[in-house]
């Protein structure tokens, strides 16, 4: 059944993406043939892009050349684990891993993939950041961290943004349960074993991602970029309810995919290979979109002249 696939290739190291900034950067791309489209991984919290090699390994299986960084502060990538120097650091590193994808493969459609943490920035960004210099065909969010499953009172919450502008760089430990990240125990095990996962935030990094997760939602109608958004219907990490608002509000411009039985790390669940798939399917869509889209300007072009 998967006769059709193309072999992979894979490489990693440590790369500048400008200003000075050195990231460890991970890509896959299929061997022996050019790819029809790149993707750009941003990982969650206290996690890294070679988490991502299974998924990355299926997408390039099917064409696409996939790209992640170890964002700061996580993986083999320089910084102090969980600390920030703002929240809008955290955007300019999805404009560089963007920007190094399009350095690598300059003339194929570009997409982006945000994990949980990731799908909290990479929605962000394309909200609040000037994307002309960087064309983008569509972006997708998986697991968004948007809401919390249970939010604490706006006392509480107030009393934390109190002490994270007095006390920004002081870490707390994030423990999580595996069960909660997966079903899959091959893929807790890997997790448990895998020495470059941390689970220690900064009271910056904490407060940033909770203000940053409502103010998406709140401004979801001004999205401008096709965006499928996924989530486990049995995630307890991130709120699925707060994926299917920002839906919501965003209008026809986002696919809403609820997975059933699900939990927090699709690309790790028992159906992961039905997700592939079901991401690989919507890229391509939004490809067939913008060449129709852009004949129909040819064509309107052709009728004015």
């Amino acid at each position: 059944m998967h006769a059709f696939l193309s072999p992979v290739t894979f490489d990693s190291e440590m790369v500048e993406l400008g200003s000075g900034q050195t990231r460890f950067v991970h890509r896959w791309a299929p061997r022996g043939q050019g790819p029809w489209g790149c993707l750009s991984i941003i990982h969650g919290f206290g996690d890294h892009g070679g988490r991502f090699a299974g998924m990355a390994n299926s997408l390039a299986s099917m064409g696409l050349s996939v790209i992640a960084c170890d964002l700061v502060g996580h993986g083999r990538s320089p910084g102090k684990r969980g600390v920030i120097v703002s929240y809008d650091s955290l955007l300019d590193e999805v404009e560089r891993t963007l920007s190094h994808a399009h350095g690598c493969w300059p003339k194929i459609p570009h997409f982006l993939f945000g994990q949980s943490m990731g799908g909290n920035l990479v929605l962000n960004w394309a909200i609040r950041r000037d994307r002309s210099s960087i064309p983008l065909f569509g972006l997708v969010a998986g697991s968004p961290m948007l809401r919390s499953p249970n939010t604490p009172k706006e006392a509480f919450m107030n009393a934390g943004r109190w002490l994270a502008k007095r006390l920004p760089n002081l870490r707390i430990p994030t423990p999580v349960q595996v069960s909660k990240l997966s079903q899959d125990r091959r893929a807790q095990d890997a997790y448990l074993r895998d020495p470059w996962v941390h689970r220690s935030m900064s009271l910056r990094l904490a407060a940033s991602l909770i203000d940053s997760g409502l103010w998406a939602i709140e401004h979801a109608s001004e999205l401008r970029v096709p965006a499928l958004l996924m989530h486990g219907s049995d995630d307890t990490l991130t709120c699925p309810n707060g994926t299917r608002e920002f839906a919501e509000r965003a209008g026809q411009i986002v696919t809403h995919r609820s997975w059933h039985g699900c939990r927090h790390d699709l690309h790790d669940e028992p159906q992961r290979e039905r997700v592939f798939a079901t991401l690989a399917h919507w890229l391509k869509e939004q490809c067939v979109s913008s060449i129709r889209v852009h004949e129909g300007v040819a064509f309107a072009k052709g009728l004015a002249a």
